[in-house]
């Protein structure tokens, strides 16, 4: 299943006519399936539209995943028949010879080659689910990678009952769960939304060797130099993640406070800033003006040294009080138990709930009388009576836990939704600080597909457009309507002609997508932190009604004229949106009315070993 690309060259294989957009001749693939292009004639691709365009990037990437699994199968096959177990040396055995076939053959160093044979090894004996995934496109070759290094902590000997021989190897759970959470879950996978979803589950099947792996990692913490030989040399310190992000925001906070005129680069500043900090020696502008506006404090950088630095750490009740249960650090990702119990007990310690403390919640809903999109209006008013909202303890001096007070423990147990103010009542534009920080705890990153910006330095968004001039037809200011996205994110959505929707699918979880302006769909993250802390989904924030609700109906709005000033270009491209995203709800609900009525009327079967699903 190999092609191949011939630039001047004659073959025996049957050729296209020479319509390549780069004026090269172009061999006919005649043994590459379809699906790797997505119907995109490989010889002529200006003939086909963007979405077919977007859709073979999605099927390139899918295929890309294909050959890695075909590179790992080949490899095991030359393992099954060159590995000696009588060898007791990295020759004897034919380790040596099959690393030295595969770097010789890719023209790649014998350490690379020697990472994909025991990538290759590892996949088949502790995670051959995932492998299967990666056959059928699901995650992509580097993701692999990443799988693989965050499970390295997990003895193959390690099993969920340590005392009966007969259960389960942990590597053997976690390997199917992480499967299953691939399989099942629709989204996007960052580095950082991947790397969190191992390590929950990870933590969840042998939270020992999670605690353990912390230990040796702090046992081994350092400072080492080394350097370049060109004049400069590097400095590399290992500790704990919380101090590593506490060191960085030092060093950023007076990297900034230089004038625009300063001709350093952020990094070239990030390092004079640093070795001011190690050396308590003075960090001034390099701008050379008599009116430069630089801020750095006076005297030694230590002055710096002082500034507050925040590195928000989010984790729930019970493990706040002791149990086991994980946290998160911003910045680093899932932590240990015993992390977090460190972390609370620094005197520098904060501990702040995400619900608002002096704000009582206005309501407390059932589960199912909380609106879901696609349910009609009339529905959300007859799901059953709320629950008197319970009165909130206002003595609470604001040191528990993130979702801490007796009224989120209450709403856990019974499955109810504690509803908040979200927006502020002298301008609904804006959401309460409370909101926006839930907002944020929630998100835990951007939630543009792929971006790993931290929440805590991005901006809070409405998803669907809060009209200032009909409040009552736009966007509500409210949790289920507010994300997160990066600056660059926010812009390219103000400026652009991108939609994005944002609503809780049949199992509750909240899903982003993002369309392109000729209608392709683009799911977003796969992971939030909802998923390491349940109980935030009890938790929302909503905008006080003012005016009686918008109908469900939207019709296009038809001017007399095309629109000229920047307000009416404004609303057409609002307007636009909010009937794309009515026909994108429409969508999914026709499609999960057709899932809910397909058992009734055939029976689908799953093949795992047929070719893989482009």
């Amino acid at each position: 299943m190999v092609g191949s690309i011939l630039v001047g060259e004659q073959s025996d294989r049957p050729t296209v006519p020479d319509c390549n957009d780069f004026g090269v001749t172009v061999g006919a693939w005649v043994d590459l399936p379809g699906e790797f292009l997505a119907g995109v004639d490989a010889a002529c691709p200006s003939d086909a539209d963007t979405v077919s365009h977007m859709r073979r990037l999605g099927s390139i990437r899918a295929g890309e995943s294909y050959l890695a699994w075909c590179r790992y199968q080949t490899i095991l096959v030359l393992c099954d028949r060159l590995l000696t177990p009588t060898g007791s040396s990295y020759v004897s055995d034919g380790f040596g010879d099959i690393v030295a076939r595969v770097a010789r053959e890719a023209g790649i160093t014998r350490y690379r080659a020697s990472v994909m044979v025991d990538d290759a090894l590892c996949l088949r004996s502790r995670l051959p689910r995932v492998l299967e995934t990666l056959r059928d496109g699901i995650i992509a070759p580097h993701q692999v990678r990443d799988i693989i290094s965050r499970t390295n902590l997990v003895h193959d000997d390690h099993r969920l009952d340590p005392v009966d021989p007969d259960s389960p190897r942990i590597i053997e759970v976690l390997d199917a769960s992480i499967a299953e959470v691939l399989r099942n879950r629709v989204g996007s996978w960052s580095t950082a939304g991947l790397r969190d979803m191992i390590d929950r589950l990870v933590f969840g099947h042998d939270a020992d060797a999670v605690r353990e792996r912390r230990r040796e990692a702090l046992d081994k913490r350092g400072v080492w130099t080394e350097n370049h030989g060109d004049g400069t040399a590097e400095i590399t310190a290992v500790m704990a993640a919380e101090n590593v992000r506490a060191c960085d925001g030092a060093v950023r906070a007076l990297a900034a406070t230089v004038c625009d005129r300063d001709g350093r680069t952020l990094g070239q500043r990030r390092s004079d800033a640093m070795l001011a900090l190690l050396t308590r020696s003075v960090f001034t502008c390099r701008c050379g003006e008599n009116d430069c506006t630089a801020t750095a404090p006076d005297g030694s950088a230590g002055a710096a040294a002082s500034t507050q630095i925040v590195i928000h750490v989010v984790t729930d009740a019970d493990t706040l009080a002791g149990g086991a249960g994980p946290g998160w650090v911003d910045g680093h990702g899932v932590i240990s138990d015993e992390h977090v119990h460190d972390l609370a007990a620094r005197p520098d310690a904060i501990l702040v709930p995400v619900t608002p403390v002096r704000t009582p919640p206005a309501r407390v809903a059932a589960d199912g009388s909380v609106p879901t999109p696609g349910r009609r209006e009339e529905d959300e008013t007859t799901m059953g009576a709320n629950v008197r909202a319970p009165q909130q303890d206002t003595s609470s001096t604001g040191r528990s836990g993130p979702v801490g007070d007796s009224t989120m423990r209450d709403a856990a147990s019974s499955k109810v939704v504690v509803i908040f103010p979200g927006a502020q009542a002298a301008d609904p534009y804006r959401p309460t600080t409370a909101c926006a920080e839930f907002v944020r705890v929630r998100d835990g990153y951007c939630t543009e597909p792929g971006c790993t910006r931290s929440a805590f330095t991005a901006d809070v968004d409405h998803v669907a457009e809060f009209d200032h001039a009909r409040p009552a037809r736009g966007g509500a200011t409210s949790s289920e309507n507010l994300n997160v996205k990066c600056r660059a994110g926010h812009l390219h959505k103000t400026h652009g002609d991108w939609t994005d929707t944002q609503y809780r699918d049949h199992e509750g979880r909240l899903v982003t997508e993002y369309v392109t302006p000729e209608g392709f769909v683009i799911p977003g993250e796969a992971e939030t932190l909802e998923d390491i802390f349940p109980n935030l989904r009890r938790i929302r924030f909503e905008q006080a009604a003012k005016a009686p609700p918008t109908p469900r109906l939207i019709v296009p709005e038809h001017h007399p004229r095309p629109p000229r000033t920047i307000s009416e270009r404004t609303a057409a491209k609002h307007a636009k949106r909010r009937a794309e995203r009515a026909r994108n709800t429409a969508r999914r609900e026709a499609n999960r009315r057709a899932r809910a009525e397909a058992p009734h009327h055939q029976q689908t079967t799953r093949q795992d070993d047929g070719p893989p699903p482009f």
